[in-house]
């Protein structure tokens, strides 16, 4: 089994190092996709042993996910284990993620962090809840975690399932998309991890994106052969 993982970045140059050197002692081939930072994050990225794709202007997770599906399918992986770079993640999890696929045959597998959400913060607890409710409801299998970035995604997902959105709101749309197929999801249960400080440094923005999300989850609902 060949499994890539994947941190998209964006100006995260404190934590990058980091992430990749820990990641790198639960899987050989780490990916760094370089979403237009304008500090040393790609350089510390590839000093840290990554194999770093930059890109030119900042677009986006989205924009990550598709570059990195392309990568993974053109470089035949079976499958990639998604990771932030905020040190938001713990790589010593990376194994839960890989016994669910190998056990369950999950074409997704989602961290959840529910066990820990007295650590959340309301401002994204809440927009989490209702959003795993109305998953649940819409692909008709119960969703643990709508929000979590910390995934693995089958070399079938990346394969059949276009990224059409450039934004947070992605990962939303390949969720709900591969429900409606029929894809067996599963979930493994992760810390919930944040920092007081600046060592997390998120780029999601919990009402511009909450409510891009929304969009999708419409346009999922009423276009249903999207």
């Amino acid at each position: 089994m060949k499994i890539c993982a994947v941190i998209p970045t964006f100006n995260n140059q404190s934590t990058i190092g980091r992430i990749v050197v820990e990641t790198q002692r639960e899987i050989d081939d780490v990916l760094v996709i370089d979403d237009g930072s304008t500090d040393e994050t790609a350089r510390l990225a590839g000093n840290a042993g990554a194999y770093v794709i930059k890109g030119l202007r900042n677009r986006g997770k989205g924009n990550s996910l598709r570059i990195a599906f392309r990568y993974a399918l053109a470089n035949n992986f079976d499958a990639i284990i998604t990771i932030d770079a905020d040190l938001q993640h713990d790589p010593s999890e990376i194994p839960k993620f890989i016994n669910q696929y190998r056990t369950d045959k999950s074409k997704i597998v989602i961290g959840n962090r529910m066990q820990g959400n007295e650590k959340i913060p309301p401002i994204r607890y809440g927009p989490n809840r209702i959003g795993a409710y109305l998953f649940s409801w819409l692909i008709g299998c119960p969703v643990e975690d709508s929000q979590c970035g910390f995934r693995l995604y089958d070399h079938e997902v990346m394969e059949n399932i276009p990224v059409l959105n450039d934004g947070f709101e992605a990962e939303a749309d390949i969720l709900l998309k591969a429900g409606k197929r029929g894809y067996n999801i599963g979930f493994v249960p992760i810390r919930a991890i944040y920092f007081s400080d600046n060592r997390h440094k998120s780029y999601y923005r919990p009402i511009k994106d909450t409510f891009r999300i929304s969009i999708i989850f419409l346009m999922n609902l009423f276009w249903k052969n999207r």
